[in-house]
């Protein structure tokens, strides 16, 4: 049963047969209950005498219920949790009878878990014999809209649609409004994407809806779905890294943790339409680094490498757009980042840029994760744990941003060998994310006296396994230690178990080449343990 009627704290279902509060309380009220709440919505704010309320009741069917009428009243009142001393739905009116206090809201049009909504739609009564034309212009449009979403994301169509405040913690995500004016004899639909909870505005456009075609339609839905994944990602509210953000963005349309693959397709499409684009080259950028982020263990373990061709796009991406950045911080940042993951001689520059755009951030959630980070890489440990700490301290408990900030920290402590700092946090991550409790005991665990569950997957694993787990240590993080005891620390604990359970060939020539380059005392030693 829906319950989709709000009157104070309360939702009730139309028949008002029950009612629900937000925190899923559900209170069911008998036949005479039901027929006196029917009644008393008709009519708030005006006194209705006893005997009104007890024809009400019966309905003329039944014998009078004389002054059980009150006694009916405080049941009804204990179901609401009514104060009579403070009411919020009946209040007594003495000598006179009672009178109902709460406004009936709109019946929402939509499920109470609808994910994003088209609506409102405004301008209807202005546009003449234009209106019919507007209505199924706005029902195409939602058809199309409905698509950018996964199927189990409920998207509603509400042309009357109420403000958050009507669905309490129930609102959508994100709506869509469109309004509609006529311009000279012309019909033009105004669109506004906007983050429903707090009505920010995240993308605004104007078009002709006069003879727009089905293709027409389809063209505003894929940009207006574009837009809304970059204001997501880039929402000033609580902002984080553009790369945690575009995680969250994903998930908004999918309803699973964001994935690269899902983020390449729109961006890639948003880039070719708009090659000016550069907040989305610099976000599809970011999405090309996330996939050694999240695959990089699949893309080791096949034929394949791609990491040449992906360098040589991030670096065209990045380069291409800094000039039409430099006042926006938000993209700024990740750009530096990116710069030193290619390591293609920008790293000192890339250094520069992030410590400058951190002394001038207004968003320390975003910058102190990329200098912390780079302060890890270049050596500065204590400084770059610092920072890291810091974010820890700002970000939201829970969030995925607290998880990529701990993951990044067990790096800077596995860099510099803080045994217990590192068990600490990496038992922390492993209980918030049991889906990455295998990788994280295999790269991170002690290498003397490894956990139970890295000593479990050894076991299980495969030599193909075992050298994409190397190669990621070694590509997104190892590598870009210029520290050499740093780096040897780094790789200690996956290059050691693996040889002790696969023979030393196991280790990728690349990353034995970066090993021998380390001057830090007894590497080959450490690194290498004697096979039994």
């Amino acid at each position: 049963m829906k319950h989709t009627i709000r009157l104070g704290p309360l939702c009730f279902d139309k028949n008002f047969v029950s009612a629900i509060s937000d925190d899923q309380a559900q209170v069911v009220f008998t036949r005479a209950e039901t027929r006196l709440l029917q009644y008393l919505v008709q009519y708030p704010n005006q006194v209705r005498s006893r005997s009104q309320l007890l024809d009400a009741v019966n309905q003329g069917n039944e014998e009078k219920l004389d002054r059980s009428i009150d006694f009916l009243i405080n049941r009804l009142r204990q179901k609401l949790g009514d104060d009579a001393k403070n009411p919020t739905f009946i209040a007594t009116r003495y000598g006179e009878g009672y009178i109902w206090l709460a406004s009936q809201s709109k019946q929402l049009a939509l499920p109470r878990d609808c994910h994003a909504v088209v609506g409102p739609v405004s301008g209807l009564n202005h546009i003449g014999n234009k209106r019919a034309a507007a209505e199924l212009f706005s029902q195409q449009f939602h058809k199309l809209f409905r698509t950018h979403f996964a199927d189990d994301l409920a998207v509603g169509f509400d042309p009357d649609c109420p403000k958050a405040s009507e669905f309490g913690e129930d609102a959508p995500e994100i709506g869509i409004e469109l309004s509609f004016v006529l311009a000279g004899s012309e019909l033009e639909c105004v669109f506004r994407g906007y983050l429903f909870r707090s009505d920010r505005t995240v993308f605004a456009k104007r078009m002709s809806a006069s003879n727009a075609s089905p293709a027409d339609i389809e063209a505003i839905s894929d940009e207006i779905s574009s837009a809304l994944r970059t204001g997501l990602a880039t929402k000033v509210e609580g902002q984080v890294p553009l790369a945690v953000g575009m995680i969250e963005a994903g998930k908004t349309f999918t309803g699973i943790k964001g994935h690269w693959s899902e983020n390449d397709q729109s961006l890639r499409v948003q880039v070719e339409a708009n090659p000016a684009d550069y907040r989305a080259k610099i976000m599809l950028a970011t999405n090309i680094h996330t996939k050694y982020l999240q695959d990089s263990v699949q893309i080791f373990m096949s034929n394949a490498d791609p990491r040449k061709d992906d360098e040589d796009e991030i670096e065209t991406l990045v380069t291409d757009s800094l000039p039409y950045l430099q006042n926006e911080p938000t993209f700024l940042l990740p750009s530096a980042k990116l710069l030193f993951f290619i390591d293609r001689g920008y790293n000192d520059m890339a250094v520069m840029m992030a410590e400058r755009l951190h002394k001038e951030s207004t968003s320390l959630e975003a910058s102190l994760p990329v200098v912390g980070q780079m302060r890890v890489f270049v050596g500065q440990n204590e400084d770059g744990q610092r920072a890291l700490d810091q974010a820890l301290e700002l970000c939201e408990p829970g969030s995925q941003f607290e998880i990529y900030l701990m993951i990044l920290k067990c790096e800077a402590l596995a860099a510099v060998s803080d045994r217990d700092g590192l068990d600490e946090i990496l038992d922390e991550v492993c209980a918030r994310v049991p889906q990455v409790e295998v990788l994280m005991q295999v790269l991170f665990t002690c290498s003397e006296q490894p956990s139970k569950i890295a000593q479990q997957a050894l076991v299980n694993m495969t030599p193909a396994q075992a050298r994409g787990m190397l190669m990621l240590t070694h590509y997104v993080y190892g590598r870009l230690l210029q520290n050499p005891e740093h780096r040897a620390n780094a790789y200690r604990t996956p290059v050691s178990l693996f040889s002790r359970q696969f023979g030393p060939d196991i280790v990728p020539d690349e990353v034995k080449r970066v090993l021998e380059g380390c001057e830090a005392r007894n590497v080959e030693k450490t690194v290498y343990p004697q096979t039994a």
